[in-house]
């Protein structure tokens, strides 16, 4: 059930690329609206790539789904190589008030694909509302995001239904005028799961932690091409109980992401 657990810790997460503004992009601003591509690599090879698409229904009202796919380079331990797909879709409308100035909500479906009999699959979908938290400093943006989890894994000896929460805190910190930034986004989702149907009288829970920091550039003087670099740090708490006999584990990783965006 580790690989189980592992795997939906990975599959959770905020990717660099944000919205931009309506002139020169500004990535650190997870509100505006421009569309983009982005594409990275991280330390042990793995490629992802994202595309989304932004607007405003009325002024006021922005939207941004983004389409996404991973795929590592590095075959697994079965000698295949992992892939994962996600859709997400953000709404935010401005409102009256002072102390959360925007709010919306999101939709945003995970699915970790079973290339054979011996990998773990994942359907997952987390229901969500977004705000923008007002702060003292206008180079601060603050985006608290909760989501109600649910979905299933498969596995060899059966499926397993999925039930959580997650907490996100999407903050960016614009550096100057030029377009350099700092992004901090900590996480932290609890899943329990127990047997469905077919199950094999397996049950999980796991507390999963994740913190992301990172720094962005401009690499074009017309501000559409961009670079991001940065560190992700997740903490995976797992307890098991197989048939009676309880179980836990720990596990730790740190990965290293280099990023190129393009906005249009």
């Amino acid at each position: 059930m580790k690989k189980t657990v592992i795997s939906l810790a990975l599959v959770f997460g905020f990717s660099g690329a944000a919205l931009a503004g309506d002139k020169q992009p500004d990535p650190s601003d997870l509100t505006a609206v421009n569309s983009f591509a982005y594409g990275t690599v991280d330390n042990e090879g793995k490629l992802n790539g994202m595309l989304g698409i932004a607007g405003a229904f009325s002024e006021g009202n922005n939207y941004i789904g983004l389409v996404e796919h991973a795929s590592a380079t590095k075959n697994n331990e079965f000698g295949k190589k992992a892939q994962n797909s996600r859709l997400r879709y953000f709404q935010v409308l401005d409102t009256s008030s002072s102390l959360l100035p925007q709010a919306g909500f999101s939709v945003d479906y995970m699915k970790g694909w079973k290339s054979d009999d011996k990998d773990v699959s994942t359907d997952i979908v987390a229901l969500g509302a977004i705000a923008k938290l007002t702060t003292p400093w206008d180079a601060l943006s603050i985006f608290p995001n909760v989501a109600y989890v649910k979905g299933e894994a498969g596995h060899q000896q059966g499926k397993v239904d999925l039930n959580g929460y997650q907490l996100n805190l999407f903050g960016s910190i614009a550096l100057d005028d030029l377009g350099k930034y700092l992004i901090i986004q900590p996480q932290f989702m609890h899943l329990d799961g127990e047997p469905s149907s077919n199950g094999k009288g397996e049950k999980i829970s796991a507390d999963i932690f994740k913190v992301k920091t990172g720094f962005g550039m401009p690499i074009s003087a017309d501000g559409k091409w961009w670079t991001e670099v940065s560190h992700t740090y997740t903490r995976t708490d797992a307890g098991m109980n197989i048939i009676g006999t309880p179980m836990s584990e720990i596990d730790n990783d740190n990965k290293f992401e280099i990023g190129i965006s393009y906005y249009f």
